[in-house]
């Protein structure tokens, strides 16, 4: 069990002390992939806090035994921001990111780059190495930039049925893989 799987354990039975302690360690990374997804500074705030909110009063519902603590979380967030973007009725403008293919997601790293990285990180980034060209870029078009299926299907030109295809069964990989 890592800190943060014992932190939120902690959470659901109303320690305060350790659900500061898994903002700490957390939030910083959740807000980054608020700003990355929204584009906006203050509605990243805002889907942070509702997102926090949502993690103190459901964490009983957490399973150690079914995933990570931090994974927990990352969809938690990564659902408050999209149901945000959903009801502004828009998709964040791309100015700075604009997806062009799966040769964004550049493998090569700098010696210095991976001491930040953390275990997972290493680990999710071999496992991805693994997966099918178009099985890679669904599911990084839509857990990294937030595409739902049918902006990918529309995107890729390719049948809505078959984006959900390639995403089940790469997450499917995936798993097994980081067993």
């Amino acid at each position: 069990m890592t800190d943060c799987d014992e932190l939120l354990a902690r959470c659901a039975q109303h320690d305060a002390t350790a659900f500061k302690k898994l903002y700490e360690i957390t939030s910083p990374r959740m807000y980054a992939l608020c700003i990355h997804m929204l584009k906006h500074k203050s509605l990243a705030e805002d889907v942070l806090q509702e997102a926090y909110m949502k993690i103190w009063s459901n964490a009983h519902h957490f399973i150690p035994t079914k995933g990570r603590a931090v994974t927990w979380i990352t969809i938690i967030v990564r659902n408050e921001t999209l149901d945000k973007l959903r009801s502004l009725q828009s998709r964040p403008v791309e100015i700075e990111v604009v997806y062009e293919g799966i040769e964004f997601a550049s493998e090569a790293l700098e010696p210095d780059q991976f001491s930040s990285l953390s275990e997972d990180t290493i680990k999710l980034m071999h496992c991805l190495s693994y997966l099918k060209p178009e099985q890679k870029e669904c599911i990084l078009m839509s857990f990294y930039y937030g595409h739902t299926h049918e902006e990918m299907s529309k995107q890729l030109n390719k049948p809505l049925g078959t984006v959900k295809a390639w995403i089940r069964r790469g997450l499917k990989r995936l798993r097994l893989c980081l067993k």
